[in-house]
């Protein structure tokens, strides 16, 4: 996660002087009307109450806001800059809000965010798009469970404080509040996704007709894309079996940044309507060793698709290890086409070429864009141009001995799957 810096937004003693607005109103009595159905005492009631009209105040709400889309909406841009506190659903507000005030300088306000973030968690959840109890009264009543989010845009909305404030908890939740995110409520994330064929999204001819149904597309796009990456990364950081497989992700690859933070994308000299290429067919390119026509990607794509590739060696290690421990697999000690003194992890078949042919791509293709991208864009593109860290540890998995012991000796949701992955490192500077 992007770590916070100092000296930004307004200072917090203006919050004391300006009038609330009906969306902080709203805000604060739709978080403690959830918050009375937990079994809290008279003192905690008035404490939650004092900590939610002290955190949630107008002016600290907007000043929240602008914390979000400065430090944490580079990395994770599923929000459209249009964003309106005045008109948004009180659910994506408050995640926006609670996400936003992880990054502000004042260690009260942090304070006081992290200590009713669970409440604003179950205010978020409880919206009908994640109630079970919405979809069980709809049924008795003889309607029908949405399954389409072409038409609902505030649903999809309450969807996004969802995943925002799952986010928000996993990275500066307590502990049970941390686990609960990856656990529980990335899988109810998902299984709405999945409802919502979020995961297939695609730019369709219709929405070349109005700029807002563009921009909307676009936003599902992105979160679909923000969804794999949690899932590689919970496998990738705890040993988190991945819920995703590859062949769903049939969505488009999100458009440039550049164009998605511009107020009107139509207006843009580089306006593109679509990509024309989905996460799936850009994976399956990398693999094939027979594809070679260029294809135009970016910085976000490449983060997306070595998160996928990673994904995809650990999966297969994880099928292939028993037999391999078992030594019904006999191991290699050579990686074919490759140095004679360099030892392979996986067996020499054709997923361990193609997943070489995958790798090699892919840093042919990081080491261009890298080489065209100005010192000031970088600087810019927040957590994405880390994917280099997840390329070594992908060609670690692949090229170490020891790796496949090391895969199948390291539980289920470890504490940090990077330190079980370190004695690979030393294994190898062990051989030189």
């Amino acid at each position: 996660m992007p770590e916070p810096t100092s000296n930004f937004g307004l200072p917090s003693d203006q919050s004391i002087f300006e009038s609330e607005r009906p969306f902080a109103l709203a805000l604060v009595q739709s978080i403690l009307t959830r918050a009375w159905q937990v079994p809290l005492d008279a003192a905690a009631q008035q404490e939650l109450s004092a900590n939610l009209n002290f955190v949630l105040t107008t002016a600290r709400i907007r000043k929240f806001i602008s914390l979000y889309f400065e430090h944490w909406h580079p990395s994770s841009s599923i929000l459209h800059v249009s964003f309106d506190p005045e008109a948004v659903p009180s659910t994506l507000l408050a995640a926006v809000a609670f996400m936003g005030a992880m990054y502000s300088n004042d260690q009260r306000e942090v304070y006081i965010a992290k200590k009713v973030l669970d409440f604003a968690e179950l205010f978020i959840f409880s919206s009908d798009v994640y109630s079970t109890e919405s979809d069980i009264a709809t049924i008795f009543s003889g309607g029908q469970c949405c399954t389409n989010d072409t038409a609902d845009w505030p649903r999809f909305q309450n969807y996004q404080a969802g995943l925002i404030m799952l986010l928000a908890q996993y990275w500066a939740g307590n502990r049970v509040s941390r686990n609960r995110a990856m656990e529980q409520r990335f899988s109810e994330v998902l299984k709405v996704a999945r409802q919502m064929g979020l995961i297939k999204s695609r730019h369709l001819p219709e929405d070349q007709a109005l700029e807002h149904l563009w921009i909307q597309k676009e936003c599902r796009i992105r979160t679909a894309s923000v969804i794999v990456l949690i899932d590689s990364a919970f496998n990738f950081f705890q040993n988190y079996p991945c819920r995703l497989t590859q062949l769903e992700l049939r969505c488009d690859l999100p458009c440039d940044e550049a164009l998605f933070s511009s107020q009107h994308p139509f207006s843009e000299p580089n306006f593109r309507f679509a990509r024309e290429l989905t996460m799936t067919k850009a994976f399956e390119n990398f693999l094939d060793e027979s594809y070679v026509q260029p294809m135009d990607l970016n910085i976000l794509d490449m983060f997306i698709l070595i998160h996928l590739i990673y994904s995809y060696i650990n999966n297969h290690m994880a099928v292939l290890g028993p037999l391999i421990l078992m030594g019904q697999i006999k191991q290699p000690t050579q990686c074919a086409g490759d140095d004679p003194q360099e030892e392979c992890s996986i067996p020499n078949d054709s997923i361990l070429l193609a997943v070489k042919t995958a790798l090699s791509r892919w840093r042919e293709y990081w080491v261009i864009l890298r080489n065209r991208i100005s010192n000031e864009q970088w600087a810019s593109m927040g957590f994405y141009k880390n994917a280099y860290n997840f390329w070594l540890v992908s060609q670690l998995l692949i090229t170490n001995k020891n790796a496949v012991d090391v895969i199948m000796r390291t539980e289920v949701h470890c504490e940090d799957k990077l330190e079980k992955l370190k004695v690979l490192l030393r294994d190898d500077q062990e051989d030189v």
